[in-house]
């Protein structure tokens, strides 16, 4: 080896005299950079993260992360639209609920009446419409998660015209044209089949008593998938239901001509109504009852009583005949019995029943009848509503308006129709009161004497007492 030159000796050492102080520069930048991380962990490792119903998880640092727990909520919210706003009759629209959130179950309302269908698990319906007019749509959505619970919602309005009529256009005459005799055979067309409604149906029998059943069958009807029956055939059709036929009963004599609804969803909404005959519902043949024999009855001598007249102001007495030994009735002897103007509101034994407002309706005020049966909505079929007293219908629904009326009581009797065929029925007096002046004046209520002194039943009592006193005088003087 040989020796190093004076030249390369001063290079070595240099180099090495160099080499300790980039050593030290990288120490400080080092310890730099560790001390910023140290600063860094405090500042942002350990801080809480914020907000309500957090848990914590150790993580590798022994620093603790939070972690958020979510509350879930199974109450439905009801949400739908309609697919077009303006349509015209037969014009298909889509009824859409699938933004609703936690629903199970659907039930569609057409019209807006809350006439709800049945339930189905389909977020959607096609539905038309066959008359003219604006309805209301609407969705209700069912939960079971957690318990039943419900929501309602409106799809929007719905504008249904008559259909516009599409003019026939002019036929052209086409040139003649001399056909080319062939004998290939024409391909069979074969029919393509078509899944529209077709309503058929029938009565089992076409002269029944009142309360006496008879059958509406319809299932000769053709690619139906819901029914709905009208037994009186005025259009008051009921809810829709799945059975082809349905048992029924009329409370009241006459002629009806009941019908039936049915509907086919199967490529597209169809429907079509059929009638079922006519059917007559007389009066239930009445028992005969005995005629009792009266006897005749001696004539009391009256002595001289003494009559204390005393005012009352209960409500209008009625007199109760009180039968005689020989069973025939004596109209002078009775027992007053007070009639109260209103009665409480309490569903009744019949299962029917209904309340007026306002409470306490004025002359040619407009009262407000409502419907409450004792079973649910639908199993209801239809309400019939007689405000005259004379037996006869004067209305159907579930809210029904009285008209305005002079100072008077009005008897109105509710008969419900179910859906199993069976009735229920109840009579209410709806009191109408008189305005005098400053004085008001309820019917039934007896009214005071002239000037409102002593009655006229007090009265009359003692121009009685006086007369049995001149009658027993005149005696004794003979």
């Amino acid at each position: 080896m040989n020796p190093w030159t004076d030249d390369e000796t001063d290079e070595w050492n240099r180099c090495n005299r160099a080499t300790p102080r980039r050593h030290l520069g990288l120490s400080y930048v080092g310890g730099v950079v560790v001390l910023l991380a140290l600063v860094g962990v405090l500042i942002f490792g350990a801080t809480p993260a914020v907000g309500g119903g957090t848990t914590s998880d150790t993580v590798s640092g022994g620093d603790v992360a939070p972690t958020m727990l979510a509350t879930t909520n199974t109450h439905p919210v009801a949400s739908c639209t309609v697919s077009d706003t303006s349509v015209q009759v037969g014009e298909s629209v889509t009824i859409d609920a699938s933004a609703s959130e936690n629903a199970d179950d659907y039930q569609y309302d057409r019209y807006g009446d809350e006439s709800f269908g049945e339930y189905t698990t389909q977020s959607s319906r096609v539905v038309t419409y066959s008359e003219a007019g604006t309805y209301n749509p609407q969705v209700k959505v069912w939960s079971y998660s957690g318990g039943e619970s419900s929501d309602v919602a409106s799809c929007g309005s719905i504008t249904v015209t008559e259909a516009t009529p599409t003019p026939t256009p002019t036929a052209t005459p086409m040139p003649t044209v001399t056909p080319t005799p062939t004998s290939t055979p024409m391909p069979t067309v074969t029919p393509t089949p078509t899944s529209t409604a077709v309503a058929r149906c029938t009565v089992s029998d076409t002269n029944v008593q009142v309360g006496e059943s008879v059958t509406i069958d319809a299932s000769a009807s053709e690619n139906a998938d819901d029914y709905q029956y009208d037994r009186y055939g005025d259009s008051s059709f009921g809810q829709y239901t799945a059975q082809p036929s349905r048992t029924v009963s009329y409370s009241e004599p006459g002629t009806y001509e009941p019908r039936v609804k049915v509907w086919s969803y199967s490529g597209g909404e169809s429907s079509d109504t059929a009638s079922c005959g006519t059917l007559s519902v007389t009066d239930a043949t009445p028992t005969p009852t005995a005629t009792l024999t009266p006897t005749p009855t001696a004539t009391p001598t009256t002595p001289s009583p003494t009559l204390t007249p005393t005012p009352t102001t209960s409500p209008t007495s009625t007199v109760t005949p009180t039968p005689t030994e020989s069973g025939t009735e004596s109209s002078s002897t009775g027992t007053l019995t007070p009639t109260p103007a209103s009665t409480t509101e309490t569903a009744t034994d019949s299962g029917a029943w209904f309340r007026y407002s306002p409470n306490d309706p004025s002359e040619n005020d407009s009262v407000q009848l409502t419907a409450e049966p004792a079973v649910t909505e639908d199993a209801v079929e239809a309400y019939s509503w007689d405000i005259e007293g004379d037996g006869t219908v004067d209305g159907h629904g579930r809210v029904l308006e009285l008209p305005a009326k002079t100072s008077e009581e009005t008897a109105v009797t509710l008969t419900i129709e179910r859906a199993n065929g069976s009735t229920a029925r109840v009579t209410r007096v709806v009191p109408i009161t008189a305005s005098f002046g400053d004085e008001t004046v309820t019917p039934g209520e007896p009214t005071a004497g002239i000037g409102g002194g002593i009655p006229t039943a007090a009265l009359f009592g003692l121009l009685v007492i006086a007369l049995a006193v001149v009658v027993v005088a005149s005696s004794r003087k003979d």
